[in-house]
């Protein structure tokens, strides 16, 4: 019933208005927000899973209040046995929630050690100064940590709880040595990249939740609203293409092993890279933009492929610079740059290699992608997006190349547009082509 009302006071307000309401009502949906709301606990659980299989360490999210909200994640058998004392859990609990409430107070992560001699830290997950929980992880020894770490066997001292985890202490031989500084370079990474993850989904909450309102707003209005809620289809459409979390999470793993395995600098340097490339991807842009920044933008997601993917993707970029400021549709190359790489590069054992050349050519533009993939037909991609749709990122790459397909027709006309070929077993082409001059309009 509270619903509905919400719902006709809505339909109360006049279109001209209807802005201002929804930027009044969204710092109350950020108000309302919690770390369960925002992710969902199996998605949770799903990222603990990939820091664990990365890092080696065991984790917990726990809420503002440092409450346990997810399973736990790899936890050592050690730590299992003690947390089944009930005098011993009690402790760990504690320890847990003053973890994370230090890490909320100073909104920086928080490294310490357990009262049973475990380094720990707690990482904060703040969302544009709102503090939503925190994910604990750790249960590591560490012999090179610096006097400073806090030592909460010091604070919370149980003979009982002690006495009675004795027995258990022979299984410490078992929980890895961390070096400090390892410890902490993994602690920052994660930080950052955990809270750009939650930045992510809070900004694709936020649109979808106005979205949602202006689609009730305008399922009332008469025809001659149509058109605008046609925009609005599209907008949601390209919505759904950016909240590919398997990208994120993949991504995510890659650069935490990168920390493990190599030096910090260069380690600083792909996270950088990675940065630009999502500010790029979900930065709101124009109709036409300029083909230098989709070179760039592909260019920083083939940097990244290929530090993760090694000597199984070369690739190369050969667009003359007369070329680079031209205009192009925003959204139509990367698609085709990442169907490229999915499903020809990464499904052959030896890798190969994807061109992106461009000319012009009686007056039109041309830019193709090729790679040295397996050309699978048509057919054959349509059977492998089905089978993981929903779940896997072929199916997201598949909304984007039919969405610029879409968006090639509808701004050039039938003449113009997108023509892919494939070839069995010498890989696939895509040929991107529209003409040098047009008339710019938005969509």
């Amino acid at each position: 019933m509270a619903e509905y009302h919400k719902m006709m006071h809505m339909e109360e307000i006049e279109p001209d208005a209807l802005d201002e309401y929804l930027s009044i009502n969204e710092e109350n949906s950020i108000n309302q927000l919690d770390i369960i709301h925002l992710f969902g606990k199996e998605k949770l659980e799903t990222i603990q899973e990939s820091l664990s299989k990365a890092t080696g360490l065991a984790f917990i999210t726990v809420d503002f209040k440092g409450d346990p909200i997810t399973s736990a994640t790899s936890f050592s058998r050690y730590c299992e046995k003690v947390r089944n004392n009930p005098e011993a859990m009690e402790r760990c609990k504690s320890s847990d929630a003053f973890g994370s409430i230090q890490a909320a107070v100073t909104q920086k992560t928080n490294v310490y050690f357990c009262p049973c001699g475990l380094l720990e830290v707690a990482i904060p997950i703040i969302v544009r100064g709102h503090y939503l929980g925190g994910f604990i992880g750790g249960q590591i020894q560490c012999n090179d940590a610096p006097e400073s770490v806090s030592r909460l066997s010091s604070v919370m001292h149980s003979a009982k709880a002690d006495e009675a985890v004795a027995e258990y202490r022979p299984l410490l031989e078992e929980i890895p040595f961390y070096s400090y500084e390892k410890f902490l370079d993994i602690a920052n990474l994660v930080f950052l990249v955990i809270n750009q993850l939650s930045e992510n989904e809070v900004s694709q909450h936020l649109q979808e939740d106005i979205l949602k309102k202006r689609m009730k707003k305008l399922q009332v209005l008469n025809h001659s609203y149509a058109k605008e809620i046609t925009q609005i289809n599209r907008r949601i459409m390209e919505l759904e293409m950016q909240s590919n979390q398997y990208e994120l999470l993949d991504m995510l793993t890659s650069l935490l092993n990168l920390t493990i395995i190599e030096e910090a600098d260069r380690t600083n340097e792909l996270l950088s890279t990675y940065i630009d490339y999502i500010k790029y991807k979900y930065t709101e842009k124009s109709t036409f933009v300029h083909i230098s920044g989709e070179l760039e933008h592909a260019e920083r997601y083939l940097i990244f492929q290929k530090k993760k993917t090694g000597e199984r993707l070369e690739y190369s970029i050969q667009v003359p610079k007369e070329l680079h400021m031209q205009k192009m549709p925003s959204d139509i190359l990367m698609p085709f740059i990442q169907n490229a790489f999915y499903n020809g590069i990464m499904l052959k054992k030896e890798g190969g290699e994807i061109t992106v050349t461009g000319y012009m050519h009686s007056g039109n533009m041309f830019l193709e992608i090729n790679d040295t993939g397996p050309g699978l037909t048509e057919e054959e991609l349509d059977i492998k997006y089905e089978a993981y749709k929903d779940k896997h990122e072929g199916y997201y790459i598949k909304m984007g190349m039919e969405y610029a397909k879409e968006k090639m027709k509808r701004l050039f006309g039938k003449e113009y547009g997108i023509i892919t070929e494939n070839y069995r077993n010498k890989g696939s082409k895509s040929i991107l082509l529209w003409p040098e001059h047009y008339e710019e309009r938005t969509e």
